[in-house]
């Protein structure tokens, strides 16, 4: 990914992404799992990383939108369990089946 401010490296089976100094993305590919994180900057550019992000590594099914200034996960999965989201129980919204609140730490599967 070629973006002002973002790195992407890999570490033990793991792709960092890093937008400015917080790794925005971590993706275990091993556990088949994906780990996301603003470090508080819900901004319209890390929003575009983390889509970026999917579409680039075959992950179109995964994506962040936005309704009335919250945001949202669009994934094919729930979330791991409670305690990998920290105590944070996502709550499924009606409107889109597989969506669910987003929460800085949130870790899913990606099933690939």
């Amino acid at each position: 990914m070629k973006s002002h401010k973002t790195a992407t490296f890999n570490k033990d089976g793991i792709t960092h992404l890093v937008y400015h100094n917080t790794i925005i993305v971590k993706h275990n590919h091993l556990e088949q799992t994906i780990k996301l994180d603003t470090g508080g900057h819900l901004t319209k550019t890390t929003k575009a990383r983390m889509n970026a992000y999917f579409n680039e590594n075959n992950l179109k099914q995964f994506q962040i939108i936005q309704k009335n200034f919250a945001w949202y996960i669009r994934t094919p999965s729930r979330p791991i369990n409670k305690g990998i989201l920290g105590g944070y129980v996502a709550k499924m919204m009606w409107r889109y089946e597989n969506t669910i609140s987003y929460n800085d730490g949130l870790i899913f599967k990606t099933g690939v």
